[in-house]
């Protein structure tokens, strides 16, 4: 072995000394680490160890996909591997005789019983019940809904407080012996929620639901020999929780009635937010599973030594997966999450867990608790240092709301919320802006902007500068309209990254990159209409057009077949203006793709560059611009295709703007729609 750095692990020689300063926490490829083995005794054993876990992907005796794509997260100092697949563990090597940073977790029982489930929780929630940061959401312990003597005219901050309540509860008789539905109590009660996955109906099931057919015989009794596992199992956990009503959307509002749905939909984040208790199904991904699955088998954690006898390695359940995949690609969440963590990569679930105000997951292994002071688990992992001490995204936002900051962090908190929740699925894609309605209403409250199909009017016309993830699966059209939305497209998005020095973050809990404009110029934004289809201001879009003082010009899109073009960008396709250098585009939609035929292809179709953002004075502003196409029939209105930058990869800034596209066009009046 010589003393050359190894790349991989950022070790010398192979030392385990601590180093005084560690590097920063990188990912790097499966593939690397094999690399690495064969001139680091680290890595060497690492991969010893990692190819132990079932779930890593073997080393191919021809590369494949799955195998060249899985990635490892290093840090602390090198020493602390975690394999970034599903179930994938997480493995910290150290010397012979010493301990490990990675603590060792408290043994879990295999089995989980309905008592156990509610012994724990209850444990967890009497704690919760002495922390100000959750009573003090606790919206049932603030106000009270009026009593029931009806003689007195309620106030309007009354009615208020009234519909933020469902309109129908499950009452749990006891021993859950019976259940029926029943209207909200005058008198505002304790409840749960359940967050969970439906499925697919399986052959011959009937769908149990609330509807017009069924809706007296479930206020009079439900009949529980009918009821899904998963709502039975909430049942009975609700009640041994020493709650008396439970609320689940598929009983508790009637289906197939679009008027309830709507007023239901609208409020549904207040719902999970004011309930006593989410409880989450999250490893169930059908009604019928149950919420007290078998688990895993697998060891919570075990130390291995080398070979020689020189070091050991602690191999721990990753908790990676329920604490922080925010930032994950399209490819990784169907990879990793919609198999093992079904709840988690629904779209509806998202919300239901941001604005929960305390919530259990059912996981595959363990009991995990969140709320707004802290997180548990079971085995106690999540309570270390390794993990941070709350649901970042969720306690972001809170605080967001009740403190001051700043046009920036608003920004911000929008757009990570859209990129966290767009790469989640839905039955039913129209219910995009329904899903995500009750975080919307929140923030329209918190700022008084005029809330634009999933954008907001103050942060035009940059907001319109999201990017399609290259990794998920584009369609050949547009799904929805407004096209200049992220809700017109089925996958995941994202903002640009600023490049901005010692960037400012002025969320707590959640560093973010995707105040990009700092210092930049955008084009004049002249009207913005946008009209919902139903009651929910905040619900599906019927249409919505943008009107935008800005320069446009004609260009070409091509495919780039090289490796580097899209290690570098992100996407495999460019966008070209007269002689000027190629540039990377990120479609929204499938264009025509010429990539097989080894050379740099050209779509035939007509495209137009539409300007956004312009650099400013700043040396990491760059320029930015919509690429757009002139809609069926229409001369005077465009529909968004894509997005690209007009940066240089052959200058040492990879990311600057040599020269404008647009510097010999005219400023005029567009319409997108």
């Amino acid at each position: 072995m010589g003393y050359a750095l190894c790349s991989t692990c950022g070790r010398y020689d192979s030392s385990l000394e601590p180093v005084a300063k560690p590097s920063e926490s990188r990912e790097v490829s499966l593939h690397s680490l094999h690399a690495s083995a064969s001139t680091c005794k680290i890595c060497a054993f690492v991969q010893e160890v990692l190819l132990l876990d079932p779930t890593t992907p073997n080393v191919p005796k021809v590369v494949d996909d799955l195998y060249e794509s899985a990635r490892i997260k290093v840090d602390d100092g090198g020493l602390r591997f975690t394999g970034q697949w599903q179930g994938a563990l997480v493995i910290e090597a150290y010397q012979t005789g010493t301990q490990p940073n990675l603590p060792e977790p408290r043994e879990v029982s295999r089995e989980l019983s309905c008592d156990a489930a509610a012994g724990i929780t209850k444990e967890w929630m009497e704690s919760c019940d002495g922390h100000v940061e959750c009573t003090s959401q606790d919206h049932f312990s603030e106000t009270r809904k009026p009593t029931s003597d009806h003689t007195q005219s309620r106030t309007s901050s009354e009615n208020d407080i009234i519909s933020s309540y469902p309109k129908r509860l499950i009452w749990l008789g006891p021993n859950v012996e019976s259940a029926r539905l029943v209207p909200f109590p005058d008198e505002a009660v304790e409840y749960s929620a359940l967050s969970y996955c439906w499925g697919k109906a399986r052959d011959g099931e009937h769908v149990f639901k609330t509807d017009k057919s069924t809706k007296l015989e479930f206020e009079i009794t439900i009949p529980l020999a009918k009821v899904p596992r998963t709502l039975i199992d909430a049942f009975v956990l609700t009640k041994k929780l020493g709650i008396d009503y439970l609320w689940v959307d598929a009983l508790c509002i009637v289906q197939g009635s679009q008027e309830e749905w709507e007023q239901e939909s609208a409020k549904m984040g207040l719902i999970y937010s004011n309930a006593k208790i989410v409880l989450s199904s999250t490893q169930s991904s059908n009604v019928s599973d149950g919420v007290f699955m078998p688990r895993s088998t697998m060891p919570l954690s075990q130390d291995i030594a080398s070979h020689d006898g020189s070091m050991c390695a602690r191999r721990n359940m990753n908790h990676e997966i329920i604490t922080s995949c925010r930032t994950k690609s399209n490819k990784w969440w169907e990879a990793n999450i919609n198999n093992t963590f079904p709840v988690l990569s629904r779209g509806w679930c998202f919300q239901e867990r941001i604005l929960a105000t305390r919530i259990v997951h059912f996981t595959p292994t363990e009991l995990v608790w969140e709320c707004q002071k802290c997180r548990k688990c079971e085995c106690g992992i999540v309570q270390s240092h390794l993990y941070p001490a709350k649901n970042n995204i969720s306690s972001a936002f809170r605080i967001c709301l009740g403190d001051d900051v700043g046009e920036r962090g608003l920004r911000q908190m929008w757009r990570e919320i859209v990129r966290s929740y767009s790469v989640r699925k839905l039955t039913n894609m129209d219910d995009k802006l329904a899903a995500l309605s009750g975080i919307a209403a929140l923030m329209k409250k918190k700022t008084g902007d005029m809330y634009a199909a999933g954008l907001w009017k103050a942060s035009l016309p940059f907001d319109l500068l999201w990017r399609c993830d290259q990794t998920g699966d584009l369609k050949t059209e547009k799904a929805r309209l407004p096209s200049w939305s992220w809700i017109s497209v089925d996958g995941a998005v994202k903002w640009p990254v600023s490049l901005e020095p010692n960037q400012e973050q002025p969320l707590q809990y959640l560093n973010s990159t995707t105040y990009f404009e700092v210092g930049a110029l955008g084009t004049e934004v002249c009207d913005v209409v946008c009209e919902v289809a139903g009651q929910n201001e905040f619900g599906q879009v019927a249409s919505g057009k943008i009107t935008l003082r800005t320069r446009l010009l004609e260009a070409t899109v091509h495919s780039v077949p090289e490796d580097d073009w899209g290690d570098l960008y992100e996407t495999q396709w460019a966008v070209k203006v007269a002689d000027s250098y190629l540039a990377p585009l990120w479609p929204d939609i499938i264009l025509n793709d010429l990539r097989a035929s080894g050379n740099i292809g050209m779509s035939m179709e007509s495209f137009y560059l539409m300007e956004v953002m312009k650099p400013g004075e700043a040396d990491w502003t760059w320029e930015e611009a919509l690429l757009v196409r002139r809609r069926n029939g229409s001369t005077d209105e465009y529909e968004r295709v894509g997005v690209t930058a007009n940066v240089c990869p052959k200058t040492e800034n990879r990311w600057k703007t040599l020269r404008s596209w647009f510097r010999d066009s005219e400023v005029r009046k567009v319409v997108i729609v």
